[in-house]
């Protein structure tokens, strides 16, 4: 079961949304405003936070939702954007997909439903990005539908940046995430194994780690 956590500066005009929504059986939560939202965001770990425009235009801030809570439960996330100035909008970063609201509720569950397809939801223990599916539960990993062989610091490593996208790491949490706190190595080691992860992941038409120039590492947030 999904969870939405909904953004939404009239509650009740969005009434019928929500009724439709739990009727195909996702978990919801809501918030007349991002700053009532953020204390709710952490507790209830939402797979994607619906977010309406008018509750972020109300209070003055960009997208609203406090960056701390976006890296650390890393949800996705979609817009419901105003038909009239819906293009700015939607070049804005932070979103995932969007859609002009007041609109068709079905194309809204469709587009919930191919984000959380895309990403792995909804099967345990499946991450999904682009052709690359990896599997934690069963440690393999197939691009293309081909399965790739990886060792185990390498599946570890590419793993834990898969289930963090888009969020930046530097060498050393990443030695302490994915070596241990038991680790001596210098960091230099990461670089070693992102190089062999790519070897085996990248290609000319695919990309999915990205080095922040004097930082670290992050697994890309879109494909």
């Amino acid at each position: 079961m999904l969870k939405l956590f909904i953004v939404t500066a009239d509650a009740k005009k969005n009434g019928n949304l929500l009724k439709e929504l739990e009727a195909d059986r996702f978990e919801i939560k809501q918030a007349v405003s991002c700053v009532l939202a953020y204390p709710s965001l952490s507790e209830f770990a939402p797979d994607i936070i619906l977010l309406d425009y008018l509750s972020l235009k109300a209070e003055q801030s960009e997208w609203g939702i406090p960056e701390d809570v976006l890296l650390d439960k890393n949800p996705l996330v979609m817009g419901l954007l105003p038909a009239d100035d819906y293009e700015d909008i939607a070049l804005k970063p932070g979103l995932d997909d969007f859609i002009r609201w007041p609109g068709s509720v079905n194309e809204l569950k469709v587009r919930l439903a191919r984000l959380a397809e895309k990403w792995g939801m909804g099967e345990p223990g499946i991450i999904k990005a682009g052709d690359l599916i990896i599997d934690t539960l069963g440690c393999e990993v197939t691009l293309a539908g081909q399965l790739l062989e990886l060792t185990f610091r390498e599946f570890e490593l590419l793993k834990f940046l898969a289930q963090n996208r888009g969020r930046v790491f530097s060498r050393e949490a990443l030695l302490n995430k994915v070596w241990g706190y038991d680790y001596y190595g210098g960091d230099r080691t990461v670089d070693v194994h992102i190089t062999r992860l790519r070897g085996k992941i990248e290609d000319s038409t695919h990309t999915f780690v990205e080095t922040v120039r004097n930082i670290g590492y992050r697994f890309k947030r879109r494909f």
